[in-house]
């Protein structure tokens, strides 16, 4: 059948049978569908939707064009286990919380996105780190979640290739904030990073691809239905995106915030620290190395205090590339914007909402993410020190500080930042 017809029929609000799914993804991975082709059947699937028989058979057409990782070959003392994170804005928990995981005595293959719109993708900020190959070999790959119990990777043209390339094309397509499309995405890569037990955190409010709880619950229940077919076990965890977990958005700030939360450099961040407590304790109990939260809190705190989760960390990083001394010079290692200054409120007051995916846009047109495929990323963008709802902010305590290659970049990033945050004249 041709390419155009399978449109036509998922335009027309029709079922793709698992030949048309099977012929289709045949022609990504040969390039004998052009992007043009691959982009209107993803916005035909984001208005219409996927059932859960057409997203199986994406997700088993797509892996198939690659190979599926066997950790029963590589000498492990540990369970394989993944988590994935749905993107929200400034969400750095899938950094944080594998090493946290590997010091608590679980392998974490994560294979991930790059960026996913407004929202930013993981392995984006880790390739802000100087040295850092997010294209590891296989053997590679296979070393570090040896050594460091957790490595990072993006899909290549071995494992879940047509997924590469759909990714890039969802990337500047507005095609992102498709649930069944993120489902079909999020499973190539955990089927292909041959885990069986999975963790998902749900994220609902602004920020967030689920808007509210119920669309993050309805989310939770498509993938339930969907994983049986692979074999897979999934349990899910729920987290608010309504305002910024942590206090950085931008792919080096974010790393800078991961570092500082590993080693302890600083406080941290309570409600960052709820949220890698609450994804961890879910992937121990399910892999019955914790009986209870109460376990599991105690063994992630004991990870990060006795520094094991930083030095999987760094372990990690060395084993994709980065010099050994990331840890304790990180400054080295990350880009610096040629202009950061305070973003003052036009009066003051205290922050009563904030509108996550107005300020991951202007983050985004600073130069963080992409617009078109080419586009070079600038890693230093984004906004550090982030106000909070509650707090207090006026001519003389900032909303935030931006990081931008240029005055006038940073000057339009400031007034977006204004526009995305509402006042009041009462404490909140």
């Amino acid at each position: 059948m041709l390419p155009q017809d399978i449109i036509r029929k998922k335009r027309d609000k029709q079922t793709l049978t698992q030949q048309e799914i099977e012929e289709f993804v045949q022609g990504i991975d040969d390039w004998s569908i052009a992007d043009g082709q691959i982009a209107a059947l993803l916005m035909a699937a984001l208005v219409n939707g996927l059932n859960n028989d057409e997203i199986t058979a994406f997700v088993n057409a797509i892996v198939d064009t690659g190979i599926i990782l066997d950790w029963e070959s590589v000498d492990l003392n540990g369970p394989v286990a993944s988590f994935y994170s749905m993107p929200g804005v400034g969400d750095k928990s899938e950094i944080i919380a594998a090493p946290v995981l590997a010091a608590c005595g679980v392998y974490v293959p994560m294979i991930c996105e790059r960026m996913q719109y407004h929202a930013g993708g993981t392995l984006d900020k880790l390739d802000s780190i100087k040295g850092f190959s997010s294209r590891p070999t296989l053997a590679r790959f296979k070393k570090t979640l040896r050594e460091s119990g957790c490595a990072f990777m993006t899909p290549t043209e071995q494992i879940a290739p047509a997924d590469l390339r759909l990714q890039s094309i969802r990337d500047v397509t507005a095609t992102v904030n498709s649930i069944p499309l993120m489902i079909m995405s999020m499973l190539v890569k955990k089927i292909a990073s041959g885990v069986k037990k999975l963790t998902v955190d749900i994220k609902s409010g602004n920020g967030s691809f689920t808007p509210s709880r119920q669309e993050a619950e309805n989310c939770a229940q498509k993938i339930k239905e969907c994983v049986p077919a692979f074999g897979i076990t999934a349990d899910f965890t729920f987290s608010l995106m309504d305002h910024l977990i942590g206090q950085n958005v931008g792919n080096a700030l974010e790393i800078y915030e991961a570092w500082d939360y590993l080693t302890g450099a600083g406080p941290r961040n309570p409600e960052l620290h709820a949220l890698i407590q609450n994804i961890c304790s879910a992937v121990l109990i399910q892999n019955n190395l914790a009986a209870n939260r109460d376990e599991a809190f105690a063994k992630i705190d004991r990870a990060l205090s006795s520094g094991q989760a930083a030095d999987h960390f760094g372990r990690m990083l060395y084993e994709q590339g980065v010099l050994p001394n990331f840890l304790s010079n990180p400054a080295a290692f990350l880009p610096t914007a040629q202009v950061i200054k305070p973003v003052y409120p036009d009066q003051e007051g205290y922050v009563l909402e904030m509108n996550m995916r107005w300020i991951g846009l202007a983050v985004l047109e600073m130069g963080a993410g992409r617009l078109y495929q080419e586009q070079r990323i600038d890693y230093a963008a984004g906004f550090s020190n982030m106000c909070r709802p509650g707090m207090y902010v006026s001519q003389r305590v900032p909303l935030a500080f931006v990081h931008a290659e240029d005055s006038q970049t940073a000057d339009l990033a400031a007034l977006h930042l204004k526009g995305a945050i509402k006042l009041s004249e009462q404490p909140v």
